[in-house]
């Protein structure tokens, strides 16, 4: 069972001072799903969201944040096609909704490189990557590691929870 991201948690309170590199985003879009409590657009009721929703085209090149090693790539009835990759530093990173997957399990992956096609697949309302990360088995809100705009619907997501966005 994941354990619930928390939301007071600061990127400095989880950086460590050795990182050699620092977070990038995985694609360039807008980000129209928060990570927490939320209402499912298809399924209409009320979920947990264990991610970031970031729009783009489909066919966008999804790029690895940070680098490490591919550990699970498959496919998924709601997920679509997935790809998890754990980090040098220790951060395991999914992917979802892919239409495309450009790396195979155990095969390693350089920050900034291409891994991934943006999608469709699964549970989806329109093309768009669904990005998590966890530390361990503690799921942590990668709002905190982007600087991509977001829509008015995320803000207010975000504000029900106690939480104020720039």
């Amino acid at each position: 069972m994941e354990k619930f991201p928390r939301e007071l948690i600061t990127k400095s309170d989880i950086v460590k001072k050795n990182e050699i590199e620092q977070w990038i985003e995985p694609v360039n879009g807008i980000i129209t799903s928060s990570c927490g409590e939320r209402e499912n657009p298809i399924l209409q009721k009320m979920e947990y969201h264990n991610g970031l929703d970031i729009a783009v085209a489909e066919n966008t090149q999804a790029v690895a944040v940070k680098s490490g090693i591919v550990t699970e790539v498959r496919n998924s009835e709601t997920l679509g096609k997935v790809l998890k990759y754990e980090t040098e530093d220790g951060y395991t990173v999914m992917y979802a909704h892919l239409k495309k997957k450009k790396k195979k399990k155990g095969e390693n992956v350089k920050q900034g490189q291409i891994v991934a096609m943006t999608g469709n697949t699964g549970l989806s309302t329109g093309p768009h990557i669904h990005y998590s990360i966890w530390r361990g088995d503690m799921l942590i809100n990668p709002m905190q590691f982007v600087d991509l705009n977001y829509t008015e619907e995320v803000k207010a997501e975000y504000l029900a929870r106690g939480v104020k966005l720039p």
